[in-house]
């Protein structure tokens, strides 16, 4: 049986019990929600299966060292006696990122340099030669975390964020990001048991990021390079192991439709979704929102309208409420979801949020609300969904 190890899943703010959610559901043990982050417990195969599988997850950090220190001599010599050696070559790259609160360190830049002069001159020890730094693709990226006078080292299993997926060829201006969607559309429930309508579809993203769930494809399929391939201890029968552990589906009983009213867009959309060879599920037309409406219902609806920080809208206000409008007349009996950072803009909807969550898209701090539609008075339909004694 192999060695358990300790892990953080880093993610964005709010996302922790999702991504817990599916850390357990691929074996994690003792999960704990954290600021950000879950840590968890596991061998080698789990940390694999986390970089591989997560869709919440923004990097896995795997910890090496956790000590104390009174002094920059002991957090030296205690960097110094930890074996770089067994991630880094003699020829290999590195780079040290460091977090603090307070600390003796003044910035975390000191207590980064700090520590890369510890594992250098470990490497001039044992082979006569010090590694270099880079910045931008390091075969090996050493992560601080550093509080009062403890400090935790963590090899980053990652390398790229994890949200960069690899199947997204060109990029929207003002795209949702891969994790928040995935995000999304797990808080709304759906598991692929009906359409999924993406109306202002932009690049693309939440219609791959839906047919990639409900097809069972993992949520690094795409992607073919990962932090963890660069170490000299990689493991490449149990990397291939991990990914053989998953179980895609050829074919599902359910369509994925997105438009949107730019052409430009939707060319951007197409090249992805083509990308990840979808285009067999996904159909994409050129269309405004107001002349949209399900092929069948029920569906679920869901989009990522501007927000007018990133892209410019003429009148914010009257787009929403045609999206209200549009959602309300030609929607009824389906369930909807929009995020937005524009209150007054997602007030302007006009219809009652069943749901409501604080998400942030990268830095921006967004609302993502949902919808029951329905044709009809609001009191008659919720006497109607109450359960009969």
């Amino acid at each position: 049986m192999e060695k358990t190890e300790y892990f953080i899943a880093k993610t964005f703010a709010n996302l922790e019990p999702l991504l817990a959610e599916e850390l357990t559901a691929l074996g994690a043990r003792n999960c704990q929600i954290m600021s950000r982050a879950v840590a968890f417990e596991g061998d080698m195969a789990m940390m694999y299966r986390a970089n591989y599988f997560c869709r919440t997850a923004l990097r896995i950090l795997w910890r090496q060292s956790k000590f104390n220190f009174l002094n920059n001599r002991q957090f030296y010599d205690q960097i110094f006696n930890f074996p770089a050696e067994q991630f880094l070559r003699e020829d290999g790259t590195m780079v040290v990122h460091a977090t603090m609160s307070d600390t003796i360190f003044k910035t975390p830049l000191f207590a980064a340099l700090l520590a890369k002069d510890a594992i250098c001159d470990r490497f001039r020890d044992l082979y006569g030669i010090r590694p270099s730094v880079d910045k931008e693709d390091p075969d090996v990226q050493f992560t601080l975390h550093i509080y009062r006078n403890e400090a935790q080292l963590f090899v980053d299993s990652s390398g790229e964020s994890l949200h960069k997926r690899g199947y997204k060829v060109s990029n929207h201006p003002a795209p949702i990001n891969e994790v928040v969607a995935a995000a999304m559309i797990q808080l709304s429930g759906w598991h692929g048991e009906c359409d999924f309508i993406d109306p202002m579809c932009g690049g693309g993203t939440l219609l791959v990021e839906a047919a990639m769930r409900a097809l069972n494809i993992p949520a690094g399929f795409y992607r073919r390079d990962y932090g963890f391939m660069h170490w000299k201890n990689f493991d490449g029968d149990l990397w291939k192991s991990v990914r053989r552990e998953a179980k895609i589906r050829e074919d599902v009983p359910v369509n994925f439709y997105g438009s949107d009213i730019n052409g430009r867009f939707l060319d951007i959309a197409e090249t992805n979704v083509i990308k990840a060879r979808l285009q067999d599920f996904v159909t994409l037309e050129r269309k405004d929102i107001a002349d949209t409406k399900p092929a069948r219902t029920p569906a679920l609806v869901m989009m990522n309208p501007p927000y007018g920080e990133r892209l410019q809208v003429r009148d914010l206000q009257e787009l929403y409420a045609s999206i209200g409008t549009t959602l309300k007349h030609r929607y009824a009996g389906c369930r909807a979801f929009v995020i937005s950072s524009d209150k007054d803009a997602l007030n302007a909807i006009g219809l009652r949020p069943s749901l409501k969550k604080t998400l942030f898209n990268g830095a921006i701090e967004c609302r993502f609300q949902g919808y029951e539609l329905f044709d009809g008075d609001r009191r008659e339909y919720a006497k109607n969904k109450k359960p009969k004694e």
